[in-house]
């Protein structure tokens, strides 16, 4: 872990710790060169091989992509113990913290953030090859003064290429049935059920982590019409080709509410 003033390659200056999950760190650092801030992503290697090439597949990707909603990513650095992701800093906060901090959040607002979502994902999904993202939640989702989206973290993007391509990860109680079962296709309608459950987390405040697929189905009174809940429940389908089957799809069903 980085302390408070330690300066990384005599550029990176940290200047507090952003979040932290699994093997990875995620700070606020100050580039001497630039005079600007920088988001520093910390992933512990010390000699996996694997966590290694997670970290190296997920700077290449962010180096690909070629849209306004997705951050820049300026290098990356390597030490013994660490690879170190040097990206673009964003202003605001996660989805996860606006929650933490305010509770269930207004039903409309939830709408647009699920249709401005369907459009990140869909980039992705159109992507050559296709991309599934793999790891919708809210914690993965920055919510910017403006308003504005931006995905904040690719260390489990697949790409789909004739056979798919990487490692099938995700956060349990938001993956797809199928990313757990070695069988099962993994495509865009895997991301719509991580979408379906990020959506009802954020109406409810109930962490999907925490309570079962048929506790959020059960009865109770909704905090939202129950066209917004027949929608998220289709998204969790348990068969893929119960649910919706695009981004673009689910987009028009969110927006004729």
């Amino acid at each position: 872990m980085l302390e408070t003033g330690y300066v990384l390659a005599q550029r990176y200056e940290i200047l507090r710790k952003l979040g932290q999950g699994g093997s990875a760190r995620v700070y606020l650092a100050y580039d001497r060169v630039c005079e600007k801030n920088r988001a520093l992503k910390e992933v512990v290697i010390s000699g996996n091989r694997q966590m290694q090439d997670i970290a190296r597949r997920e700077a290449e990707f962010i180096w690909s992509l070629n849209y306004p909603y997705f951050p820049e990513l300026f290098e990356i650095l390597t030490t013994p113990e660490a690879d170190y992701i040097v990206m673009e800093y964003l202003e605001g906060e996660t989805l996860a913290n606006r929650l933490h901090r305010l509770g269930p959040q207004p039903w409309r607002e939830v709408r647009r953030w699920g249709t401005d979502l369907c459009l990140l994902l869909d980039y992705l999904h159109h992507c050559a090859p296709p991309v599934i993202y793999q790891d919708m939640k809210p914690d993965n989702v920055m919510v910017q003064p403006r308003g504005n989206l931006r995905l904040i973290d690719f260390g489990s993007v697949l790409k789909i290429q004739g056979e798919e391509t990487g490692f099938r990860m995700g956060t349990r109680g938001y993956a797809a049935p199928e990313q757990y079962d070695c069988r099962g296709h993994v495509d865009a309608r895997t991301d719509i059920y991580g979408l379906g459950k990020t959506l009802y987390q954020l109406l409810s405040g109930k962490d999907p982590g925490e309570h079962s697929d048929k506790e959020m189905r059960g009865p109770g009174r909704k905090r939202y019409p129950g066209k917004m809940d027949k929608v998220i429940q289709k998204c969790l389908r348990e068969r893929p080709q119960d649910r919706y089957q695009s981004c673009q799809e689910l987009r028009e069903a969110l927006s004729r509410i």
